[in-house]
């Protein structure tokens, strides 16, 4: 269970002087585009050809190089993986970007083990990636964060932070663990709240009612015992009165 108890004399304080009630976020959120799932049987595939493709595949049958990008750019997630799996084993460096594209497309079929490959080459400065070409692969670690992809948001933070391959962005995995927190995810929800009370960043006492208050809907069960906790603190701490004097002589 997270232990927030540190954290209820700023609670306290924060409530005391809260402007009023305020969304979790006022920046305008990307929205987390649903997981690819044109291709989930042989069937959704559109041809012929490319539904027997799929079947040798799946039997470990022989599979050109043409075939399977073919395959992969019909958006099979498998077929993605392997092609991008065939290009490294190739050992060209000139192919490693050209791996990432096909490493994400997995990924945003919901192959979350594919997101541990892609960001294994977003780490490597040896790659030349195209301007088009990174800004697709960001878009897709961004869309994959969305999603509750941990290691694309670990990954994300650290790109952001160092500047490379993305360019610094500081406030970027901030709107997304808000998008998380939104979207119903109580872990997202507390991570805020913690930050917020550690003072990493700002704290507001709308913002953290509304994101305890997730915590206490979509939680564990230590999760929303002490997100409970520290609603009621918010609940029952004294208002400023800003328009009252001390008459006291």
């Amino acid at each position: 269970m997270v232990d927030l108890t540190f954290a209820l004399p700023l609670i306290m304080s924060m409530a005391a002087s809260d402007p009023g009630p305020r969304a979790i976020a006022e920046l305008p959120l990307v929205k987390a585009q649903a997981i690819d799932r044109r291709v989930t049987r042989t069937s959704d595939l559109p041809t012929l050809e490319l539904r027997d493709i799929r079947r040798r595949m799946l039997a470990d049958q022989y599979i050109s190089f043409d075939e399977m990008r073919r395959l992969a750019d019909a958006g099979d997630g498998n077929a993605a993986y392997q092609y991008a799996e065939r290009l490294l084993a190739q050992d060209d460096p000139s192919l490693r970007s050209a791996a990432a594209l096909y490493y994400a497309s997995a990924a945003l079929t919901g192959r979350d083990y594919a997101v541990f490959e892609l960001v294994k080459l977003l780490e490597d400065p040896q790659i030349d990636f195209s301007e088009g070409r990174l800004q697709h692969l960001e878009n897709a670690m961004r869309n994959l964060a969305l999603q509750g992809s941990q290691r694309a948001v670990d990954a994300l933070a650290e790109f952001y932070a160092t500047g490379e391959p993305f360019g610094r962005k500081p406030d970027e995995v901030r709107k997304i663990m808000i998008e998380r927190a939104e979207a119903g995810d109580a872990e997202a929800a507390m991570d805020l709240v913690r930050d917020m009370m550690s003072g990493a960043t700002e704290a507001d006492p709308a913002q953290v009612e509304a994101l305890l208050a997730v915590v206490r809907e979509e939680g564990d069960l230590g999760m929303r015992a002490a997100a409970q906790s520290l609603l009621a603190q918010l609940d029952t701490a004294p208002q400023s009165d800003d328009s009252s004097e001390e008459t006291d002589q």
